[in-house]
């Protein structure tokens, strides 16, 4: 090391105790005790002021020892001692930016490449600087510099992604990510923040890779296993996505997500008791929280306790009124307890407050239909089908709406349409053939029920009609 060697001459004449703080000093800064670094160079620049080296290094611990305000001073002291040391700018440079002065660091790290144009560091530095300080497009053009005369230095390729990610280039980034996991495999840091972008991404897989890897480096990183459980979550993982949550609730206790998403991965276990212990603790967090709320309503559901149910949702409603998931759960939470009426009532809020959402017009279709009430029905029929126009049930349905009313034609143009959007759908063969019968088109019927039975092998009300057509008897009613 140059400086290590220059020190050495300027500490010639010094004491012999002096050197040993000198040698002290610099073996604490590479075990990364800073605090026993600094007090070792304080002893050397206080007998040797004039040591230029000695401030940088003494600067460098204390910036390592988080006293950024100390290592500017003592950084500044080595620049005036030595102005034309590139080093001394580019670590003075390094201060500046722990202390958050951008504008001042960028140009130390100007002086030092003014200096020394190839100095790998200070261009990278200068990219951090100006990445701080808002300047994206410059802080990548600055990585990029720096990388095209050191292609092994990883921390540039990372903060390249960063920047290329900030910039709105996700593919970019990714692949700045993955060099930078390529060069330093070990680095959590790298590994996590490569698992967040290919998780937004949406290449679950390569984060779950990723993120394990975090993990691994880092056991005690919370992101890493909060995110790692979420990924597998998505990838239908539900059993190790529960011991990624519990693990990032023990590195953070009391925290919401990992509690809450705990809760999700217990119940999509099926393990509801647990879930809803989960469930539980994460509104010990935040007690009004309506996703958590709707999701303890649902487990509440799953073990039949309607009434318990019913109650957290009608608290998530009255602390988010347009939720509509919540109104789902406790519609069918009072469908569960017999109360259709509230059931509907909640059905048509949701309905109201998500337009667009099929739930709601499906349960109201089916509730109406199953009363008889075909006008109501097939409005909701309807509006299903507007919003999922291959909705064979709707069409089946609105079939025999017309059906029951006579509307013959009609009936048998709604079994016609389910029968496009899939030629094996075998109920509505069968319906069509029921149709077709009551209108006098024997063969046609007789067709019919047997594309059913083609379609359904088993499916014995078109086996009994066929037979039953055969041998001519009362008209039968579609199901």
């Amino acid at each position: 090391m140059r400086a290590i060697a220059l020190v050495c001459v300027l500490l010639a004449a010094a004491s012999l105790a002096t050197a040993d703080d000198y040698e002290d000093g610099v073996a604490a800064f590479k075990a990364r005790d800073y605090a026993a670094a600094v007090a070792a160079f304080e002893k050397v620049t206080a007998a040797t002021p004039a040591a230029a080296a000695a401030w940088s290094w003494l600067g460098g611990s204390q910036l390592r020892a988080g006293r950024a305000e100390d290592a500017i001073a003592s950084l500044r002291r080595a620049v005036e001692l030595d102005p034309a040391s590139a080093d001394n700018h580019n670590n003075l440079g390094n201060a500046l930016l722990a202390k958050g002065d951008y504008a001042e660091a960028a140009a130390q790290y100007r002086k030092a490449l003014s200096m020394a144009p190839g100095m790998v560091d200070a261009r990278y530095n200068l990219g951090n600087a100006r990445l701080a300080a808002g300047d994206t497009g410059g802080a990548i053009a600055e990585y990029r510099a720096a990388l095209a005369a050191d292609p092994s230095l990883a921390p540039a390729h990372h903060n390249l992604a960063v920047a290329l990610q900030r910039s709105g280039d996700a593919e970019g980034a990714l692949k700045e990510y993955r060099e930078a996991v390529r060069l330093a495999p070990d680095n959590a840091e790298f590994q996590l923040d490569l698992g967040l972008a290919a998780r937004a991404a949406g290449r679950l897989e390569e984060a779950g890779s990723a993120l394990q890897a975090a993990a691994q480096a880092n056991p005690s990183s919370f992101l890493a296993h909060l995110n790692l459980g979420l990924v597998q979550l998505a990838l239908g993982q539900a059993e190790a996505a529960a011991a990624s949550f519990r693990r990032a609730a023990e590195i953070q206790p009391g925290d919401f997500a990992a509690l809450y998403n705990l809760g999700l991965a217990l119940a999509r276990q099926k393990k509801y008791e647990e879930a809803i212990s989960a469930y539980q603790q994460a509104l010990k967090v935040k007690a009004v929280d309506p996703r958590a709320l709707s999701n303890l309503g649902a487990a509440y559901l799953a073990l039949s306790k309607a009434d318990d149910a019913i109650a957290v949702l009608q608290k998530a409603i009255r602390a988010a009124p347009t939720f509509a998931l919540a109104r789902q759960n406790l519609a069918v939470a009072y469908m569960r307890r017999g109360e259709d009426e509230q059931a509907v009532e909640q059905w048509q809020q949701m309905a109201r407050i998500a337009p667009n959402d099929p739930v709601p017009q499906e349960a109201l279709a089916d509730y109406y239909f199953r009363r008889e009430d075909y006008a109501a029905a097939e409005q909701h029929y309807l509006e299903l089908l507007r919003l999922r126009p291959q909705e064979l049930g709707a069409l089946n349905n609105i079939g025999l709406i017309h059906y029951r009313r006579g509307e013959l034609d009609l009936a048998a143009a709604a079994f016609q349409r389910a029968l496009e959007l899939d030629p094996n759908y075998a109920l509505a063969h069968n319906n069509l053939g029921i149709v077709l019968e009551a209108q006098g088109k024997r063969p046609e019927a007789l067709r019919q029920y047997r594309l059913a039975l083609d379609a359904n092998p088993g499916y014995e009300d078109a086996r009994f009609n066929l037979q039953r057509l055969q041998t001519p008897k009362a008209e039968e009613t579609p199901g």
